[in-house]
């Protein structure tokens, strides 16, 4: 068994199956030394087998790289193989560095920049552990954002220090996540370092997995572009602060219509259900599923949906839902009531990337719109129109051509690029959307389109000039509305783009043979 492991990784090795496995070996290592401390391994330990786990996890991993993988690096000229290899090793040195900072959130010069308070402060996981928490002892707050920073919090609630405590902002279902991290453990750090190690794992493993199922020349371009997304401020501020974003909305949903696509509609279902429930915008996707008339993947998401409401109401009783329904608390988040607090602050205006915070930024730019929260309204709702035509458009096209060509690697990316537009749009039909973490999707979505194009020098600038400055960020209203609106723009175009349906590049000299098909599935 040995021997033959170690034939296939001495057959597979060269420097561009090792930079893969260096990605991965290099994200996928902290995971294990962070399990380990967990479980309270002493540092020696921890440091002798977290670097036999990495040894070990080369010596497998180089075998499974993708010989199109290598061979899309390989045929590159030497400056873009060295621009390559940059993110790569950025990611391994950031992220190494970041897992000092989940084991300790004392350590603040781990973090990825010490001097941000919000990057310091902030994490997410505390509004999901203290909302299941809150949700099993006094669920008649669950909803009341005072109940989480009043001073007898921690009388039911775990301590967060250093770090602030958030309030949970989310459908009732979603509570049975956090309710099953809390069977490992009630203690916030050891669950803020587990939670850490299994989003950074499960991201990384998605994110491959789909540019593997892709295949072909447009699945070699995603993979190798996919540390570019990861070195990207958005993603990596992302696992900092533990958003359940790209996690769910992105890695899960995509992953689901893959799923899809391969009759594998339960299992499609029940992570698309849970998308739902928790972020509730990848409902937008069910309108996808129903113009192409795709019912069993529709019927099984609807039956997971049913079966997440039932177990939440097992688990935590009616309480729950009679306030996020019979209270309109629904309402009151749909329509930015439950937000005002959150926008009055002129940092959160700027970072604000929805249609809803435009007025926002006309106050700030000088226009004296008045109160701002009625034209929020109306923008959202035309953008929330113009979102479901392009779904219903994107969706036809799409079912059309698959009905008259054999789906192959460019078509699955054509389809990935539409998933992740339409998912980026979504997210922004709430009032408060982020740049931090809903901007992730828009770049992975130009990763994939970039194996569509054709590599001349005038697309790859366009294409990598619109990257960098949705990856960006400063405070400055002009930038944030350019952002904003080229994010938008990219979104349809792309999306609309790639339904139609993108001109195959031009074929090498000397090529001629077909596409190779993806090896194994998502």
């Amino acid at each position: 068994m040995i021997a033959t492991v170690w034939s296939r990784f001495r057959g597979s090795l060269d420097y561009y199956s090792a930079m893969f496995a260096v990605f991965a070996v290099g994200v996928l290592a902290p995971v294990v030394m962070i399990v380990l401390a967990v479980a309270g391994a002493p540092n020696i330990l921890v440091a002798v087998l977290g670097i036999a786990c990495a040894a070990v996890l080369f010596v497998i991993g180089v075998p499974l790289v993708p010989a199109e993988w290598r061979e899309m690096v390989r045929t590159k000229k030497i400056w873009v193989r060295v621009l390559w290899s940059v993110p790569i090793v950025l990611v391994v040195a950031l992220l190494a560095r970041l897992t000092q900072f989940i084991l300790d959130a004392h350590n603040t010069d781990a973090s990825l920049s010490p001097d941000d308070d919000f990057l310091v402060k902030k994490t997410h996981l505390s509004g999901y552990i203290s909302g299941a928490l809150v949700a099993e002892h006094d669920p008649a707050d669950l909803y009341n954002r005072h109940r989480y920073d009043s001073p007898d919090a921690d009388s039911v609630l775990p301590g967060v220090a250093p770090q602030d405590r958030d309030a949970y902002l989310y459908p009732p279902p979603f509570l049975l996540l956090p309710r099953l991290l809390l069977l490992f453990s009630h203690d916030f750090a050891t669950l803020r370092a587990l939670w850490y190690s299994l989003y950074v794992a499960a991201v990384l493993i998605g994110m491959l997995a789909i540019a593997r199922w892709i295949g072909g020349r447009q699945g070699a371009v995603l993979a190798a572009l996919t540390p570019a997304v990861w070195i990207s401020l958005p993603t990596l501020a992302t696992l900092q602060i533990g958003n359940i974003h790209v996690l769910v909305l992105y890695v899960g949903v995509v992953g689901a219509m893959v799923l899809f696509e391969l009759r594998r509609n339960v299992l499609g279902g029940a992570a698309l259900a849970f998308a739902i429930v928790a972020k509730v915008s990848p409902a937008i996707l069910v309108v996808y599923l129903l113009a192409q008339r795709r019912w069993k993947p529709a019927l099984w998401t609807g039956a997971w949906c049913g079966i997440y409401s039932a177990a939440t109401y097992l688990v935590f009783g009616w309480e729950p839902w009679r306030q996020f329904l019979a209270d309109g608390t629904w309402k009151r988040l749909a329509s930015g009531e439950f937000h005002q607090w959150v926008l009055e602050q002129r940092s959160n205006q700027l970072v604000n990337y929805s249609p809803f915070g435009l007025p926002y930024k006309a106050n700030i730019m000088g226009w004296d719109i008045g109160d701002p929260t009625g034209p929020a309204r109306l923008i959202t709702n035309v953008y929330t129109l113009l979102l479901v035509v392009l779904v219903a458009v994107t969706a036809l096209r799409l079912r059309r051509r698959a009905a008259a060509v054999t789906a192959g690697p460019r078509f699955r990316a054509e389809q990935v690029v539409v998933w992740l537009a339409v998912l980026t749009l979504a997210s922004f039909r709430a009032p408060f959307g982020p740049w931090v973490y809903i901007t992730v999707g828009a770049l992975w979505m130009l990763a994939a389109y970039a194996g569509l194009m054709r590599a001349t020098a005038r697309n790859v600038a366009a294409l990598t000039v619109v990257w960098l400055i949705l990856a960006l960020y400063t405070e400055n209203v002009y930038f944030t509305l350019i952002a904003q609106f080229l994010m938008y723009l990219a979104c349809f175009a792309l999306a609309l783009r790639a339904a139609n349906g993108t001109e195959p590049a031009e074929t090498p000299s000397g090529a001629g043979k077909p596409e190779p098909q993806p090896i194994g599935a998502a």
